[in-house]
């Protein structure tokens, strides 16, 4: 087994210092977990409360006869140094610490608690997740499900994390964008297992296609550049880095010790190890939708379906802004769409417009030929949800259905982009529309111009992936 498996995947686990004031929250968080669980508490009136959630107890790790594989640790930090003695003692290889107090606090006292930390854990062979971090969650068996929030439906994108609130609120994003986590890392400060680590533990993740990232800084640049151009030229690697202005910076150093650098150095490391640079968590999660669905594109030249004339102008404006062309179509599928288009008031050049959609068997039509035309490599179809008369439809009357069958036989990539309408429909009318197409395969991004900078960041990195 890797090392890090022990804790991504353990055979069992220990929790110390659960509380049932708190619910038992750090007891519940592996609750669905189906190897052994035991807790760890001198305080024997935690016991019942644990035994009744179904855990064994001891006083001390040491006292369990069976092996454990990953402890999680709730203890303040004055104590937290006794239990990782009883880990290396106990032969633990993967530990999470939850403890704040270490270096991000500044003192003296908090600097000498995280090097004596090092070096039990160096000297031990033990693997911290953190300190001051919420941990690991592995929605497949069920590890870290109140981080998650959810357990048992994994999915393909890893997210390695240096923020507890940022991990949760990356999960729940995902849920709401129809996004499945094959393991996620809330890292901290990250002074045993830094951000390297866990990169070059998702590129030999089979269960992981993707990873996303939200960082604060590196504490060894070069072995970051190396591990990010390893794992870049095989999985893409997307990340959103904080603390470039000077109180940014200040904030960081407050919030996990790391260490920053200056936005021009830092690009420049990117686009040179062939990361992905994304400006918010919002972004990973468009971008995710196209790296995890469809196959490696190189080519830039677009097929547009556009709402309206006014539509047209503004979708060739934004992709062709982002890098994109937008040609003509050959002259045998000029001849195909005009064979079925009887419309005054709209065109049927490339960006397809308007009323030339009205018609199932047009859009039908006009999908097909765009999905032969040589001259396209992608298809961005814009749409948007409408209600009249009490009836919800994709706008031009279509239901989502249409665009679920074309991308059965779609041999191209076919992106939707979900434009705003007013007045806005209800959420949970537009939620089902997305959802309805995204459990299809269809990647349906959010607005012109997110989906146009989501799709040049997904051909940009084929294009320059590093051999």
């Amino acid at each position: 087994m890797d090392k890090l498996d022990y804790i991504f995947n353990p055979r069992s686990v220990a929790v110390v210092g659960s509380k049932q004031i708190d619910n038992h929250n750090w007891l519940r968080t592996v609750l669905p977990f189906d190897g052994p669980k035991y807790h760890i508490n001198i305080d024997k009136n935690e016991w019942p409360s644990a035994e009744e959630l179904g855990f064994q107890n001891y006083e001390r790790l040491v006292d369990v006869p069976g092996d454990v594989d990953f402890v999680i640790i709730s203890v303040p930090a004055q104590v937290a140094q006794y239990v990782i003695r009883d880990c290396v003692a106990k032969k633990v290889l993967g530990a999470h610490l939850y403890t704040a107090g270490y270096g991000e606090i500044g003192t003296e006292e908090g600097i000498q608690r995280e090097e004596e930390l090092i070096k039990i854990a160096s000297e031990g062979g033990l693997n911290v997740v953190g300190p001051n971090c919420l941990g690991i969650f592995n929605p497949k068996i069920g590890i870290g499900v109140n981080l998650g929030g959810y357990y048992g439906d994994s999915g393909s994108l890893a997210f390695v994390s240096q923020s507890g609130s940022q991990s949760g609120g990356f999960a729940r994003g995902c849920v709401a964008n129809g996004i499945k986590i094959s393991k996620l890392v809330s890292m901290g400060n990250g002074i045993i297992l830094d951000s390297s680590d866990y990169l070059d533990y998702f590129k030999d993740d089979v269960d992981t296609l993707a990873i996303g990232m939200y960082l604060e800084g590196v504490r060894d640049g070069k072995r970051f550049y190396n591990s990010l151009r390893e794992v870049s030229a095989s999985k893409p690697v997307m990340v959103l880095k904080v603390g470039e202005s000077e109180d940014a910076a200040r904030a960081v150093a407050a919030h996990s010790t790391s260490f920053t650098t200056g936005p021009a150095i830092w690009d420049a490391m990117l686009v040179q190890a062939g990361g992905i640079k994304v400006e918010s968590i919002e972004e990973i999660f468009e971008l995710s939708k196209l790296l995890l669905v469809l196959p490696p594109t190189t080519g830039d030249r677009l097929g547009l379906l556009a709402l309206s004339g006014g539509h047209a102008t503004e979708m060739t404006n934004v992709f062709s802004n982002a890098g994109f062309r937008i040609p003509s179509l050959e002259e045998r599928s000029y001849e195909r769409i005009l064979e079925k288009f009887n419309v005054v008031g709209s065109t049927y050049q490339n960006p397809i417009e308007g009323r030339t959609l009205n018609d199932p068997e047009h859009l039908n039509n006009v999908l097909d030929v765009l999905n032969d035309d040589p001259n396209i490599d992608i298809i961005v179809h814009e749409v948007h949800v409408v209600v009249r008369d009490e009836e919800a439809t994709l706008y031009r009357g279509h239901g989502p259905d249409l665009l679920v069958d074309f991308q059965s036989r779609a041999r191209k990539p076919y992106v939707v982009a979900l434009s705003t309408s007013y007045p806005h429909p209800p959420a949970d009318i537009e939620d089902n529309f997305y959802h309805v197409l995204t459990e299809a395969g269809i990647p349906t991004l959010h607005g012109l111009q997110g989906t146009a900078s989501a799709l040049r960041k997904f051909v940009s990195y084929y294009q320059n992936r590093v051999a």
